[in-house]
C-alpha cells in the first residue's frame, strides 16, 4: 500500500483548537477521540464543535470550556490558579503518564511537544528546561489542544506531514511577560527550519501550541524542509480560528496517498544483541514491536562473547516511526544499545479482497505489480478466528478460503466485511 500523507496548510497561521476542527472535519471518529480525550481525567472541562464559514469556507471550530472552581485532574490537587496556573513540566507529564486510554505515541509526541515549549522558552528567558514554568500553555485549554491534535493525527490513520509556508502574522502580542513582538520569540524559535512568511500587521496567528504540535509532528515524520511528494487526495478538513483577517482563518488538513514512481522506498533496520534476558520474554517483544509500529520484526539465535548463547532482535520500520520504535525496543528489552541501518527495499502492490468461506468472511492479502496478482493467501489472523469459532482445523478454513478466491469471481462471493 502507498504511503498515508497530510499536507499541512497554514494561510492564516495555526493554533492548537486549529488543529482539532482541522481533524474533526476530515472526518476521524469523534466519539473515539472524544474518548481519548476523557482518560486525561479533567474536570469541569467541555469540548464544543461548532460548523462557522469564514469568507464564505465550511470549517469547524473548536472551543474548549474550562470551569474556573475546576480541580487540576481527579488524582491531583488543583493549583492556586486555574485557568492560567504556573505548572512544572513533571505535573503534565503525570497527567499523561495516568491517562490510559491513550495510545503509546500519542502520549510520546504530547510530551515531545511540551518539552519543546519548554526548551523554547527554556532559551529565551536563560533556564534550563526543566525549570521553565509552563503559563498559559500550562491551561487545561492548551493541554487538550495538544493531546487531542495527536489524537486526531492517530485516529486518521499516523500519516507523514509535510508543511506548506506559513503564514506568521505580525505586530505584537501580550502575554505573561507583557507585549511582544509577532511571532513571539519562543514561537520563532519553534518555526527554525520552517518556511514562513508575513502578510502584514495581524497580530498573532501563530501560537505556541500550535506551533510546538506542528513541530513535533513534522520532525516525527522526518519530513521538516522536505517538499511533499506527489499524492493523491483523498479526503480534507478546515479548523477554523476566531479572529477575522483579510484571508479566511482556516487550517487545513489535506490527506492521501502518496504516489511513486518507483516501488521502493527507505526504511531502518534496527538491531540489538542480547545475552541477559529469558527466551520466554521474546515472542511477546515481537508481538510488541509489530504492534507498536514496526513494518517486521524478528529474533535470531546467536553465540556471543565467551560462548554464551544469545540473540539479535530486530525490527524493520519506515523513517517516520523509527525514534519511536527505538524507543519500544530499549524499553522492553535488556539491551543498552541499538543499531541502526538505513536501507532500500522493493515491495509490491498490495490491496485485500474479503471472501466468503463456510465459515465466515475471510480476507486475502493480494500483492502483485502492472495490474497483474503475484502473491495471494488468506489472512492468518482471521482464519485462526473463525477455526476456532466453528471448532474445526485451521487448515480447513485456509483451504476454504483459498478454494473462494479462486472461483469466478461474482456479487455472491463478498459478504462486505470481516465477522
Amino acid at each position: 500500500m502507498n504511503e498515508l500523507l497530510a499536507y499541512l496548510e497554514c494561510p492564516a497561521g495555526v493554533s492548537g483548537n486549529m488543529f482539532l476542527g482541522a481533524w474533526l472535519d476530515a472526518g476521524v471518529a469523534e466519539d473515539r477521540w472524544r474518548e481519548m480525550l476523557a482518560s486525561l481525567m479533567l474536570k469541569g472541562v467541555s469540548v464544543n464543535r461548532t460548523a462557522v464559514y469564514p469568507k464564505g469556507i465550511q470549517a469547524t471550530f473548536v472551543d474548549v470550556v474550562v470551569d474556573e472552581e475546576a480541580p487540576w485532574y481527579e488524582t491531583h490537587p488543583a493549583p492556586e490558579s486555574t485557568l492560567h496556573p504556573h505548572r512544572h513540566w513533571a505535573e503534565i507529564d503525570a497527567l499523561l503518564t495516568q491517562a490510559g486510554g491513550l495510545p503509546e505515541i500519542v502520549k510520546t509526541l504530547s510530551r515531545r511537544a511540551f518539552r519543546l515549549l519548554a526548551e523554547a522558552e527554556g532559551a529565551v528567558h536563560g533556564v534550563p528546561a526543566e525549570e521553565v514554568h509552563f503559563h498559559e500553555v500550562g491551561a487545561y485549554d492548551a493541554i487538550i489542544d495538544v493531546v487531542g491534535a495527536f489524537c486526531g493525527w492517530y485516529l486518521a490513520g499516523m500519516p507523514r506531514c509535510y508543511v506548506s509556508p506559513i503564514e506568521v502574522g505580525g505586530g505584537t502580542v501580550s502575554c505573561a511577560h507583557g507585549r511582544l513582538p509577532v511571532p513571539a520569540p519562543a514561537v520563532a524559535r519553534l518555526l527554525q527550519g520552517f518556511v514562513t512568511y508575513s502578510s502584514g500587521n495581524w497580530g498573532e496567528t501563530v501560537t505556541p501550541t500550535g506551533a510546538a504540535i506542528l513541530r513535533a509532528l513534522v520532525e516525527h515524520s522526518g519530513s521538516l524542509g522536505k517538499p511533499v511528494p506527489p499524492m493523491r487526495d483523498q479526503r480534507g478538513g478546515y479548523g477554523a480560528g476566531s479572529r477575522e483577517f483579510p484571508v479566511a482563518n482556516v487550517f487545513r488538513i489535506r490527506m492521501g496517498q502518496a504516489v511513486r514512481s518507483r516501488d521502493d522506498a527507505s526504511v531502518v533496520e534496527l538491531s540489538a544483541n542480547i545475552d541477559d534476558m529469558s527466551p520466554e520474554w521474546m515472542g511477546d517483544i515481537i508481538d510488541v514491536l509489530l504492534k507498536q509500529g514496526a513494518l517486521d520484526a524478528w529474533v535470531t539465535p546467536v553465540v556471543m562473547k565467551k560462548g554464551r548463547p544469545g540473540w539479535i532482535v530486530s525490527a524493520l520500520t519506515d523513517l517516520a516511526q523509527e525514534e519511536f520504535v527505538t524507543e519500544v525496543m530499549l524499553r522492553q528489552t535488556t539491551t543498552l544499545g541499538v543499531r541502526r541501518m538505513e536501507r532500500q527495499r522493493t515491495v509490491l502492490e498490495r490491496s485485500w479482497e474479503v471472501v466468503s468461506t463456510p465459515y465466515g468472511a475471510v480476507r486475502m492479502k493480494i500483492a502483485g505489480r502492472h495490474g497483474q496478482i503475484w502473491n495471494a493467501a488468506p489472512e492468518y489472523e482471521d482464519c485462526r478466528r473463525q477455526a476456532h469459532e466453528a471448532g474445526v482445523p485451521l487448515k480447513d478454513v485456509y483451504q476454504a478460503a483459498w478454494s473462494a478466491f479462486q472461483q469466478p469471481k461474482t456479487e455472491d462471493d463478498f459478504d462486505g466485511g470481516i465477522e
